[in-house]
């Protein structure tokens, strides 16, 4: 990694001056906003952390500085202009050349390439054989022609939209600062009069903003900020280049959109020349935008009833498949529906229309969530049943970050000490993960309400709270803001907690683990001073312990061992099937009897959904309906059981899922279904006499 001009130069002031400099301060001198101030520190911090130097500190009330032992680990000054020169990467070089095509009016020579990306001619040629194989996938053909440079030919519908999904993969990209700047500069004129786009896109964004309230929805700041561009673009365009089509068959369907109205309305204010008429097909295009646009908030009013319907309908049928093989239920299921819809309806819209959407969060979801990811992608039929097109990753991960933010989401009842919000741009999925996460790692803490950025700007006066958790940088005044990205880590966690500590001497998570040791010993004990024991427990802290640790994930292995697996001929009824198979679980006090009950009560009351595949079944229930600890048991049956008069609900194995809360348990029922789908391993288990044949089968998928 290196430094560009302008890190370099807010890192040598930093060297430069002992006392510490103020946000503003830095604001004046630099002429940047807070929030690319926040990003420039923490890339200069990336840096510094590769050099073995310590970070740039911050002191509450007084600003960031540099500590002595970083100032005298620093190379010395003379040497940083040639050193921290920006370098482009090879992905941020292909998206600088191919905007730069598909926006030059004329054509483009090896020299304005050069002086584009500062790489060498070898380089770029290599480059721009890459650029011309993705052109013509998408039927655009780059050409060099001697004595006048390189240019591309082809559709303009498919240069649109080529640069439509480059200009959104460049905005998401948070901690991009350099390369936005200068995909902003190509996209204005290529640096001509400039200064009047940038007037017009702030124009756009205006319209946009007052457009809301007819779309009965709120955008977040990045897709204000997309959609502006893709008007800008399209403004420019509707003189210098051929119109772009739209099928006919889907502009019929756009006319009746609020979205078209809103896309006509806006470009018909601020297209140049009044008396000429606009091609539909534009307006089409940025309709189609807006539809697939995420979204803060969306209450569904300028919906039609038949598309929420179909919507609604696909929603329901993914939650149902998603308790079923995550073995939970949900408790708020009309929330998390609602919740759902609002995210599905733009999925919807952008994979029917091929908007594409980055989704920069996608790797750590990914990385921190893969039994979530795999869940999900399990449910996802549903949906490409009803858009005929394959779901992609990227998309597949937001959706899973909706059903994660719920299953995070407990019953329990803890007194507040202190009221918080989360200031979140990145959507309505991200917020609630996030406030799930939060929730899940706090107690005594009450979080009233999720806000984008602009929400918070217009209201930030009127709120009392006592913390504030942003993934944006927000200049603290009053009240404590604490910086948090989306996802969070067990090193978030853990300053999450010192921060707390520090701004409120918070204690709530050794009160809620106090909580949670009286509730076990409840148990089993009877309690006398229920109030001077949680006293006692709360001033109890293992030197091991800390607040970000993450409770363990047991493998299948651990949870399925020989003592839980049982070999009967027959049962006589499903019922006495589950009594069966969980009766390894209640002798080793892991469930009580209250515990069966439950789940036969649900089968009775749901029907057979616990049949999950051909053969196999597997009983759950909630978790404060008996569960001691965390359980899995195995009932082999030679003579198959039916949980109705179907075939399909006929079962031979029984496996007992006894949860402790909706997460624990998704590591080894991730492996269990997934040695439960391979070709051959059921049957196995079904032949097999030998406990330790399943054993070591077991093995082979935990890890």
């Amino acid at each position: 990694m290196v430094l560009d001009e302008r890190r370099a130069s807010i890192l040598k002031l930093f060297y430069e001056t002992e006392s510490p400099i103020t946000t503003s301060s830095l604001e004046k001198k630099l002429g940047v906003s807070q929030r690319t101030i926040y990003y420039d520190i923490q890339q200069i911090n990336n840096w510094l952390e590769q050099q073995g130097i310590e970070s740039i500190k911050r002191k509450h009330g007084a600003g960031f500085f540099l500590t002595e032992e970083a100032r005298t680990k620093l190379p010395h000054q003379a040497q940083w202009s040639n050193e921290w020169g920006y370098q482009y990467s090879q992905e941020e070089r292909r998206i600088l050349l191919m905007i730069y095509l598909l926006t030059a009016k004329r054509p483009s020579s090896m020299k304005m390439f050069i002086e584009l990306v500062n790489a060498s001619r070898g380089t770029i040629v290599k480059d721009l054989k890459q650029i011309k194989q993705h052109f013509e996938k998408h039927s655009i053909q780059l050409d060099y022609q001697p004595n006048k440079g390189y240019m591309i030919t082809g559709q303009e519908t498919a240069k649109r939209q080529i640069l439509s999904d480059l200009v959104a993969e460049v905005y998401v990209k948070q901690e991009a600062e350099v390369l936005k700047e200068q995909v902003h500069h190509l996209l204005l004129s290529h640096g001509e009069s400039a200064d009047q786009d940038t007037e017009l896109q702030e124009r756009i964004k205006n319209h946009l903003y007052e457009m809301e309230e007819l779309l009965h929805l709120t955008f977040t700041e990045e897709t204000v900020e997309l959609l502006s561009i893709q008007i800008l673009i399209t403004l420019k365009r509707l003189d210098t280049a051929p119109s772009l089509k739209v099928d006919q068959e889907e502009k019929e369907v756009l006319r009746t959109t609020k979205a078209f109205q809103v896309a006509k309305e806006i470009i018909e204010k601020l297209h140049a020349k009044d008396n000429s008429s606009i091609p539909e097909d534009e307006i089409c295009f940025i309709a189609m935008n807006i539809l697939g646009a995420k979204v803060h908030r969306d209450d569904f009013s300028s919906d039609s009833e038949k598309e929420l319907e179909g919507l609604r309908n696909v929603v329901k049928r993914m939650i149902n498949d998603f308790q079923a093989h995550a073995c939970i239920i949900f408790d708020d299921r009309e929330g998390l529906e609602d919740n759902l819809i609002a995210h599905i309806k733009p999925t919807y819209y952008r994979l029917k229309y091929g908007v594409k959407i980055a989704n920069e969060l996608a790797e750590s979801i990914q990385e921190n969530y893969s039994e979530l990811i795999h869940l999900t992608r399990k449910v996802m039929i549903h949906l490409e049943y009803f858009v005929g097109v394959e779901i992609p990753d990227e998309e597949i991960a937001y959706i899973a970050l909706h059903f994660g933010g719920w299953l995070k989401r407990e019953k329990k009842q803890v007194p507040a000490d202190y009221q918080a919000i989360i200031v979140c741009e990145n959507g309505i999925g991200t917020s609630n993960m996030l406030k799930s996460q939060l929730e899940n790692l706090l107690s005594g803490i009450k979080i009233t309400q999720t806000f984008s950025m602009r929400e918070f700007e217009a209201q930030k006066d009127e709120l009392d709270v006592d913390i504030i958790f942003s993934t944006n940088f927000i200049k603290e005044k009053d009240v404590p803001v604490i910086h948090v990205p989306a996802i969070l880590s067990n090193t978030d966690k853990e300053y999450v907690m010192q921060e707390l500590n520090k701004h409120l001497s918070y204690q709530g998570k050794q009160k809620n683990e106090a909580e949670k040791l009286i509730a076990i010993i409840e148990r089993h004990a009877t309690i006398h001073d229920r109030d001077r024991l949680l006293q006692d427990l709360e001033g109890y802290a293992p030197k091991n312990s800390s607040a970000g640790k993450e409770r363990h994930s047991p493998v299948l292995q651990e949870l399925l061992t020989s003592d839980t697996i049982q070999f009967k001929e027959k049962a006589a009824d499903w019922m006495q099937a589950i009594k069966i198979a969980a009766q390894p679980l209640v002798d080793k006090n892991f469930i009580h009897a209250s515990y069966v009950d439950a789940m036969i009560e649900n089968v009775n009351e749901f029907g057979p959904y616990i049949v999950i595949a051909p053969k196999i079944a597997i009983p759950h229930a909630r978790p404060e309906a008996g569960v001691g600890r965390l359980g899995m048991s195995l009932l082999k049956l030679e003579e198959p059981v039916g949980f109705s008069e179907q075939e399909k609900h006929q079962a031979n194995l029984v496996i007992v899922l006894a949860a402790i809360d909706n997460e624990t348990h998704l590591k080894a029922l991730s492996q269990l279904t997934t040695m439960l789908s391979e070709d051959g391993n059921i049957d196995k288990i079904l032949n097999s006499q030998d406990k330790n044949e399943i054993t070591n089968l077991i093995e082979t998928y935990s890890h």
